[in-house]
């Protein structure tokens, strides 16, 4: 059997084992590890923006199972509405503003969850 003690995500991967001896052929068994942990930033990107151009925000986090997002702008729980769009594709959520008006400007929060945790970061669109 194969233990691993203080196991960290770093240790996901294959492992295989193999047992042998003079009677028979080898025989060779393979297992997937998968470590499950909560989700992590790992990227975020404020950025700069235009009144009546495009703009986006970016936030990345890793996480097994992956993570769900969710955006808040000051306080308040962002819907695909309104000239706003979210697009999440796995580990990266972006929260697309298609005409930027003064009242985008501001403090958004990026919140990544899964069922081990919950993280969050704060970008600006300015």
């Amino acid at each position: 059997f194969l233990d691993i003690q203080g196991i960290t995500r770093e240790q996901s991967g294959r492992y295989e084992c193999k047992a042998a001896n003079e009677v028979a052929s080898a025989d060779v068994k393979q297992v997937r590890v998968t470590v499950n942990y909560p989700p992590i930033i790992t990227e975020s990107k404020s950025n700069e923006a235009t009144t009546g151009k495009q703009a986006f925000l970016r936030c990345e986090a890793s996480a097994v199972p992956a993570p769900d997002f969710e955006w808040y702008k000051d306080d308040t729980r962002i819907n695909s509405a309104q000239g706003l769009e979210i697009r999440n594709t796995g580990s990266q959520s972006m929260l697309m503003v298609a005409n930027v008006t003064e009242e985008h400007y501001g403090n958004y929060t990026c919140v990544a969850t899964n069922k081990l945790g919950i993280t969050n970061t704060s970008l600006y669109l300015y």
